[in-house]
């Protein structure tokens, strides 16, 4: 017979394969599973995920998505909303610290939050320190027709969703992994089963085929053979493009150059 219903594992099941639950709810319910099975590492992991990862942490590659930059301003009586800029618009010191990707570490009920209450297609997150570099480019073009009045980066709903997407995707191949390894008549996992489970589903090296093989006599025998998903890689950036009817205003940001006063050194991506 298979695990009863009433088991977390099963919770966890029905709750991963219903896309209207909240993922945040199924890695809480993970880390309680961790703890039954005396699992650190997939404590550890479910915790990452749900309250983020640190400024210094590692990040997995899914968490990398696109992120374009705009400015919004003025130029004589236009106004300029969303103007799409490369990063090599930026000052000189600047540049060479924000590209156009951006690192999603963010946790997944912040992300879940994001995507709630995106209006459009897209979401703006300002730049750190994004005043000081709007007044550094303003500073350079030496008059007050034209104006940078907001520096950000826009990224893609679809992206957040596709981040969350992933989480889901490794936790729906934990429970199968766990499925396949653990007894007909066993409810909970053991932590060696979830430590293989995770080896495979979470952990996985890229391009390489695990197998892993239970080390209990009673068990299903060897789990399913997964091949860990590759990398995923950012898109190429996108290129900037001339508005004719902003032509002058972006070929000034063109010559941005100068000293970079000293709160540029803060500046991350």
């Amino acid at each position: 017979m298979s695990p009863s219903s009433g088991s977390l594992l099963a919770e966890i099941q029905r709750d991963v394969l219903d896309e209207s639950k909240s993922l945040a709810s199924v890695l809480r319910k993970c880390i309680v599973l961790g703890g039954e099975a005396n699992s650190a590492p997939l404590r550890t992991w479910a915790t990452l995920e749900l309250r983020g990862y640190g400024p210094d942490g590692e990040l997995p590659d899914f968490r990398i998505i696109a992120a374009s930059l705009h400015i919004d301003g003025v130029s004589g009586y236009n106004q300029i909303s969303g103007q799409m800029i490369s990063p090599r618009m930026l000052p000189e010191g600047i540049r060479d610290r924000i590209d156009e990707t951006y690192e999603l570490r963010a946790g997944v009920g912040e992300i879940e939050a994001m995507i709630q209450q995106a209006e459009g297609s897209h979401i703006h997150l300002g730049l750190p320190m994004g005043a000081d570099i709007a007044a550094l480019m303003n500073r350079s073009l030496g008059n007050g027709v034209q104006q940078i009045t907001r520096v950000y980066r826009s990224i893609s709903v679809t992206s957040l969703r596709g981040v969350l997407d992933h989480i889901r995707t490794r936790l729906t191949e934990l429970v199968g992994e766990l499925r396949a390894l653990m007894p007909d008549d066993q409810d909970s996992p053991t932590e060696e089963q979830v430590g293989q489970a995770l080896n495979v589903a979470v952990h996985g090296s890229p391009n390489a085929q695990v197998h892993l093989v239970t080390s209990q006599a009673s068990g299903r025998g060897q789990s399913s053979v997964q091949q860990a998903e590759e990398p995923q890689t950012p898109p190429e950036p996108g290129f900037w493009t001339t508005n004719r009817r902003i032509g002058g205003f972006l070929v000034g940001l063109a010559t941005v150059i100068g000293t970079v006063v000293a709160v540029i050194a803060y500046v991350k991506s």
